[in-house]
């Protein structure tokens, strides 16, 4: 397998995860570092213990859930979550009940258990539809997006992430915004349109900049690394990546330090130098295997196996290549599945096992199929242009709006005039003894003036449509 595929493995696993925490949550809490998340569990510990079995209780237990999963300690974040969880739905508090479901998605989502986490989310569209929660909704939809993502539906995944950017551009919600983009970026990522991602990516990272939103900055350098790790430029993919790795270091976030170690380690592999990328491997592998990441496991499995087979060592190979490969079908991600049957098929083809290096060879194609192919190429891009064609119709529907206000507003001024020329014509026939006919000639001549302007407003179209 090529390094080009682990890179962009690297970019599905975890910078998609990344993306959900940044969709799911308050965006005030990104650039905690360390000492500082300590310190806020610490607070909220000492919180919880005075709290009454009420809503501020919820509150508390859901926000330790997310500081715990930001820093990888899932097992309590569960705990946390569920208890939080159960606690709302006896006090009936729906937008508690959401956000523990929200919480909990995450967490089986960071663990690479997608069809968990795709039910979590799903009940909290449902409370927040019927809330109707606009916000919520469009966190969901993201969420939603990003496990049709791990699964490779890129077209149902891209439709979630345009509907939840409708959504946020309506709301002013430019953190939302940001995510929405950099998922999108992704999905181009994935179809292998490098232009398309960067494009999406500056985009988002320009709004996080702006919001000075740090962790989101590193994920998303991060991503931009991998685009120019797949076109080649490894001094500007090890730049972005380095930078990314600072960040992420300085703010605790192991995710984000085992994303950054598994990437530049596919830098030096490209480059052929292997005793570098091992040990940038197994340094990623032992963090994700702490944070129980399955998707990160099968990856860094998959990217050990590679140099294994490329320094001719195929028995450590077959090791880690049947480990990488035993994961991804548990967690049922394709883009995994497709990566590590390649990687076997180049194994046994190097070590004359032809027919192993067939079966598997065809396993990979046929994900690839599935992941890859000119009809979903095509949805994705008219999803787009609808998401597009809906954004102008909209602009353009509260332009001839605002056009027909005015008309309308010419109209009611104009009869306004009419009723007060009819009042001086009444005082001019009485008191300056105009003719009649010449007081019926201005009348008419008005009157006319005023069906004209009816016809070219939009009073006679508005009356058309209620008959």
């Amino acid at each position: 397998m090529s390094c080009t595929n682990n890179t962009l493995k690297h970019l599905k696993y975890i910078l998609a995860s990344c993306i959900v925490f940044i969709a799911c949550f308050s965006f005030s809490q990104q650039s905690k570092s360390s000492a500082e998340r300590s310190r806020t569990i610490d607070s909220l510990l000492s919180l919880l213990k005075k709290d009454k079995l009420d809503t501020n209780k919820v509150n508390h237990l859901n926000d330790l859930s997310w500081e715990h999963g930001n820093i990888g300690s899932y097992n309590v974040a569960l705990q946390y979550g569920n208890t939080a969880l159960k606690l709302a739905q006896q006090l009936n508090f729906k937008k508690g009940v959401t956000q523990s479901c929200n919480n909990i998605g995450v967490v089986y989502w960071s663990q690479g258990d997608y069809p968990k986490t795709l039910n979590y989310y799903l009940e909290a569209l449902q409370i927040d539809e019927a809330i109707k929660d606009k916000s919520g909704i469009s966190k969901r939809f993201n969420n939603i997006g990003n496990v049709y993502e791990a699964q490779g539906n890129y077209p149902k995944a891209i439709d979630y992430y345009f509907k939840a950017l409708k959504i946020d551009e309506d709301l002013k919600d430019e953190n939302g915004m940001a995510a929405d983009l950099g998922n999108i970026g992704i999905v181009y990522a994935e179809q292998k349109d490098y232009p398309k991602s960067l494009d999406y990516y500056f985009k988002a990272l320009k709004i996080f900049e702006e919001l000075v939103n740090k962790n989101s900055i590193a994920m998303t350098l991060g991503n931009i690394g991998v685009i120019y790790d797949e076109q080649k430029d490894f001094a500007k993919s090890l730049d972005y990546y380095f930078k990314a790795l600072k960040m992420d270091e300085e703010l605790g976030n192991k995710n984000g330090v085992a994303r950054h170690l598994g990437n530049i380690g596919n830098v030096y592999n490209d480059q052929k130098d292997y005793a570098k990328a091992l040990d940038c491997d197994f340094k990623a592998l032992k963090m994700v295997e702490e944070l129980g990441d399955k998707s990160g496991i099968t990856t860094v499995l998959s990217n050990i196996g590679e140099i294994y087979t490329s320094t001719k060592k195929y028995a450590d190979a077959e090791k880690y290549l049947l480990k990488s490969l035993s994961v991804a079908n548990e967690i049922g991600s394709l883009d995994d599945i497709r990566e590590s049957n390649e990687d076997l098929s180049k194994l046994y083809e190097q070590t004359n096992n032809y027919k192993k290096a067939f079966e598997h060879y065809k396993a990979a194609m046929i994900a690839k199929d599935t992941l890859f192919n000119a009809d979903k190429n095509k949805e994705i891009t008219r999803r787009e242009m609808n998401y597009e064609f809906e954004k102008k119709e909209a602009i353009a529907k509260v332009e001839q709006e605002k056009l027909n206000l005015k008309k309308d507003m010419v109209i009611g001024f104009s009869f306004m005039g009419f009723l007060l020329l009819l009042m001086f014509l009444l005082f001019s026939f009485r008191s300056l003894r105009v003719s009649a006919k010449q007081a019926w000639s201005i009348v008419c001549g008005f009157f006319r003036y005023l069906v004209s302007l009816c016809f070219r407003s939009n009073f006679f179209r508005q009356s058309k449509k209620q008959s």
